[in-house]
């Protein structure tokens, strides 16, 4: 049902962005790596959710029966209260995630495809390496682990998130500033696309982690902005398979100037 939902809300938001209207930029449906984008949409989500979902419930599970945990799943918290609070947590483990993908010099090689898009739109939202989903699906539900939340209640969650994350990478220029004391927008988003503020608003759904941190910006997209990698906006390569194993040879060119570096004599 959760699938279900974020299908339409993705094919909504597809039909959308071919309104000049609300579009924030020309872009066609069949644009440039459609056909590699929607490779990384069947891979790395189509098939990877119930392996996720299987996996919080399993280590949930796990946590009541050895360590004998108290589990929110089996208490009798109503759904208006459990979905939110399990989105929030999500978030926030998501946040941690993808804080780390940006601090981490080998784990930034992985993140790296999601910021070669050159193109944001709905489906850009799901262009991540088979090594960073992992990560954020083992690091990004722990708190939901620790706390037992219900299993439907997760699902519920996790398609709120991702449903939002979609919205926050399309391209629609909807005036959304309004919502920005609590929630990201896509027009935050960008900037976080944008290779000089790329450090920044790393948050998916709540404002409230870089208003902490101090990494929050605002500002007004302009509509010819370039997005990518710093440095790699026009060299890194495009394309599913390139992309596979682009950031081993990448994690291999760091060692290799690490090794140069400490094999250098003092003095």
């Amino acid at each position: 049902m959760s699938l279900i939902l974020v299908a339409a809300l993705g094919l909504s938001i597809a039909v959308l962005e071919r309104l000049p209207r609300l579009r924030f930029r020309p872009s066609p449906f069949l644009r440039a790596h459609f056909a590699s984008d929607t490779l990384y949409l069947l891979t790395g989500y189509v098939a990877g959710a119930s392996l996720a979902l299987a996996y919080v419930a399993a280590a949930s599970r796990a946590l009541g029966t050895h360590l004998g945990l108290p589990r929110l799943a089996g208490a009798d918290a109503p759904r208006w209260l459990s979905v939110p609070l399990a989105l929030v947590a999500l978030d926030l483990g998501n946040y941690v995630a993808h804080w780390c993908l940006h601090r981490v010099d080998w784990l930034w090689e992985f993140h790296k495809v999601h910021h070669s898009s050159p193109t944001l739109d709905w489906l850009a939202t799901f262009r991540s390496h088979l090594v960073e989903q992992a990560f954020r699906r083992l690091v990004a539900p722990l708190l939901l682990i620790v706390a037992g939340v219900p299993l439907d209640a997760v699902a519920l969650a996790a398609a709120l998130f991702l449903g939002w994350a979609i919205l926050n990478h399309s391209n629609l220029g909807l005036p959304l500033r309004f919502l920005e004391p609590v929630l990201v927008t896509p027009r935050l988003h960008r900037l976080h696309h944008v290779p000089r503020t790329t450090e920044r608003n790393l948050g998916t759904v709540l404002s409230l982690w870089d208003r902490l941190r101090g990494t929050l910006v605002v500002g007004e997209p302009a509509a010819d902005l370039v997005f990518g990698i710093p440095g790699e906006t026009s060299t890194y390569p495009q394309g599913w398979a390139r992309q596979l194993v682009e950031p081993v040879a990448g994690i291999g060119r760091l060692w290799r100037a690490r090794r140069a570096t400490t094999a250098l004599p003092s003095g």
